[in-house]
């Protein structure tokens, strides 16, 4: 009988360290799938940051693209406004000539 008791025991003893062996496993994998989704999700929030900061910089250089165009279009303009205005000028003092020219010849008609 005292050996049935020590087997007994020793089952039971068996029995706790399972259980605590099991529990403390439950723990590791739950420490380690947390720590696996922690990693997932760090990973996919910088490759939400560098597509974000790719996406910046693509907006920066379209920004820049488009400023250039503006500038040149603006220049483009203003030359095309100065070369109106000199051909204004130029057709303003052809004017002025040809009204002089009636004037002389009104008064020598008188």
């Amino acid at each position: 009988m005292r050996q049935t008791t020590k087997v007994r025991a020793l089952i039971g003893v068996l029995a706790v360290i399972v259980f605590v062996v099991s529990a403390a496993r439950c723990g590791i994998v739950s420490d380690q799938t947390k720590q696996d989704a922690k990693k997932k999700v760090e990973a996919k929030a910088k490759q939400a940051e560098q597509q974000v900061k790719t996406g910046q910089e693509d907006l920066e250089k379209k920004v820049d693209e488009l400023k250039k165009k503006v500038e040149t279009s603006q220049n483009d303009l203003k030359k095309k406004v100065d070369g109106v205005q000199k051909d204004v000028n130029d057709l303003q003092e052809k004017v002025d000539e040809l009204l002089k020219k009636v004037d002389a010849q009104d008064q020598q008609n008188q």
